[in-house]
């Protein structure tokens, strides 16, 4: 079904009618489309703009994004440092790439809406209906992107040529206004309300639709804008449609693997074998067969001793955030033991994230110093621990450049095992299918909306909270926290815990006005492992966990003794600019009509 899909789109390159345009400069071609099937290419086109990257030598976008945010870091000295530290300018490479991969984007989308009418007549006009709405949703969802990255941009709703590059910025609620009249309930009931096996998640179903609807009412609802209540509409509609659909919970593997001997947590949603899993509503498809369709993804996220980069991973905020399976916080809950801080917890956290002593792709991974080997269980032998011994293990996943000492478990898979080559054109290919709409992100929506509006149901939220809890093996929400703050807390905790690693926490940050105190501070890496004290990378800090589950240190210590996490990266947010990313400076010299920059850059 990718390889279709993706083969098509090239095929429209190869016929002549090009939509590989940049920003603000695409002449059309005169005769785009001849037929419904070159239309639907064209359709197929615009789905491959939001999903490939600029390089193959780069992650997804929704796979690296959170280490600009509080739960996960990168590499040290690597570009989203700047984005954390409020050094970055408009040339740095991530606000550049954003804002081109977008408007690249809306180049496709705009070039086939303008010229759908060329084929009235001739086409079936269900499926130009299905079309036009499909391109009026993925406008939407890009435009999204760019507001809650850049406030205002230019509008550009019409293809435009080269004698045309000069636009002006639109305010951000007139582009939001515009997104959620354009996505009407006429447009979007004609989509399907999923597509059939044949297509799977590739393309845009009413169920993504009105998830998509509901997410942008959420992102920009106000106490005095009545977007929550609109947003309560739209996300109870796509769960009505998504169980009408068939859209299921995926079933976790909730087994505890105490150490790498006794086995390996397999996250299998978000491997090959989930790709069609029914929790998915949208997915981006890559494909290793089509350049430019596939990601380093693994790559990134794999540890040394699999020839990975180990590049980024979870936090050391983001680790203590997890509850114990009593449902409190590790520094409330009887259930927690410091020196054994794997056992008792949420069983997400080794679900979602690699610790030291587990199973990573059938290998042993490993933070121990004076561990130089480590076992390889598809040999049965021993295998250097290259994160602690050897060429370049300071950037290991606790070396002194590395991210912080841990890894994401999400998109692993073992087919990979033995694969991961090195930086280069033929390095590792992963075409693991980056989903990017599910159903337990839908779930919280409806839950948050209904949370945050003035007509909202609490007892709906507590219940979509309770089946994402409960699908992880978790206890409900206690009876006493049947309140608005109670299920707040209770909501952004399942947020940040369901959803990591899959590109919302920076929005979150900013939505719930956060981002200040869960950025501006020290972040915090486990100590280093030692030749006399090997199992330094275990934290003893007893951490506070405040109503926004913000974790911070105040020297507190299980054990009395000094604490011993140490300083990953000093990070800074400043209120008034860091909400917003600059506009990228290729875009100031190119548009004219852009005269000023957002604040602070």
């Amino acid at each position: 079904m990718k390889n279709i899909l993706i083969a098509i789109s090239m095929l429209l390159f190869m016929t002549g009618c090009t939509l590989e345009r940049l920003p603000l400069n695409g002449p059309s071609k005169d005769s785009f489309p001849a037929n419904e099937d070159e239309a639907l290419s064209g359709v197929y086109a615009a789905y491959k703009a939001i999903a490939e990257n600029t390089t193959n030598f780069e992650a997804s976008w929704w796979r690296a994004v959170d280490v600009v945010s509080d739960i996960a870091v990168p590499r040290v000295n690597t570009n989203p440092n700047y984005l954390m530290n409020s050094t970055a300018t408009s040339q740095h490479l991530w606000v550049d790439r954003l804002y081109k991969k977008m408007y690249t984007a809306i180049g496709r989308i705009n070039l086939v809406l303008d010229n759908l009418y060329k084929i009235e007549g001739t086409a079936n006009p269900e499926n130009l209906a299905i079309m036009r709405a499909e391109l009026l949703t993925m406008r939407a969802f890009c435009y999204d992107l760019l507001v809650q990255h850049y406030g205002a941009v230019p509008y550009i709703e019409h293809s435009i040529g080269l004698e045309n590059m000069s636009h002006p910025r639109m305010p951000k609620d007139e582009i939001v206004a515009k997104l959620l009249t354009e996505l009407s309930d006429e447009v979007l009931d004609v989509l399907p309300v999923r597509w059939d096996s044949s297509y799977g998640t590739a393309r845009i179903g009413r169920v993504a639709a009105y998830m998509i609807k509901a997410r942008i009412y959420m992102n920009y609802a106000t106490a005095e804008n009545g977007y929550y209540e609109q947003a309560a509409v739209y996300s109870k509609k796509a769960l009505e449609l998504a169980e009408a659909g068939g859209h299921n919970l995926s079933t976790y593997d909730l087994t505890y693997y105490a150490t790498a001997a006794d086995g390996e947590p397999n996250c299998k949603l978000f491997s090959y074998e989930g790709e069609n899993d029914s929790e998915w509503i949208w997915a981006m498809q890559y494909d290793k067969l089509i350049d430019d369709m596939w990601t380093v993804n693994i790559y990134y996220v794999a540890p040394r001793t699999l020839n990975g980069a180990a590049w980024m991973g979870p936090s050391q905020f983001f680790i203590d955030t997890f509850q114990c399976k009593d449902g409190l916080s590790i520094a409330e809950s009887p259930l927690y033991d410091w020196k054994n801080p794997w056992a008792n917890r949420d069983p997400r956290l080794d679900l979602f994230c690699v610790r030291s002593d587990s199973r990573v792709m059938g290998v042993e991974h490993s933070i121990n110093i004076t561990k130089e080997n480590v076992m390889n269980y598809h040999t049965g032998s021993t295998m250097l621990n290259a994160d602690v011994a050897g060429n370049k293990s300071e950037y290991g996943v606790n070396g002194t450049k590395g991210p912080g000492g841990y890894l994401w478990r999400k998109g692993y898979d073992n087919a990979f095992y033995g694969n991961i080559m090195g930086a280069s054109k033929s390095q590792t290919q992963d075409d693991i299918n980056v989903g990017v709409l599910r159903l337990a992100e839908l779930l919280l929506i409806d839950a948050e909306v209904n949370i945050e509006s003035p007509t909202g149901d609490l007892a709906r939220a507590k219940a979509n909270i309770d089946r994402i809890r409960a699908r992880a093996g978790m206890p409900e929400i206690p009876a006493a926290d049947m309140t608005q703050e109670g299920l707040r807390k209770a909501l952004r905790y399942e947020r940040m815990v369901e959803l990591c690693n899959e590109g919302l926490r920076w929005y979150d940050l900013r939505r719930w006005n956060i981002a200040p105190k869960a950025v501006n501070r020290n972040f915090m890496a486990p100590g280093h492992s030692t030749k006399s004290a090997p199992n330094n990378y275990i934290s003893n800090a007893k951490p506070q966990i405040d109503e926004d589950w913000i974790v911070t240190y105040d020297g507190t210590t299980w054990d009395g003794a000094a604490s011993n996490l140490r300083i990953y990266y000093n990070y800074i947010f400043k209120e008034g600019k860091d909400e917003l990313w600059p506009i990228p400076k290729s875009e100031m010299d190119s548009n004219s009509a852009i005269t000023e920059q957002n604040p602070g850059y």
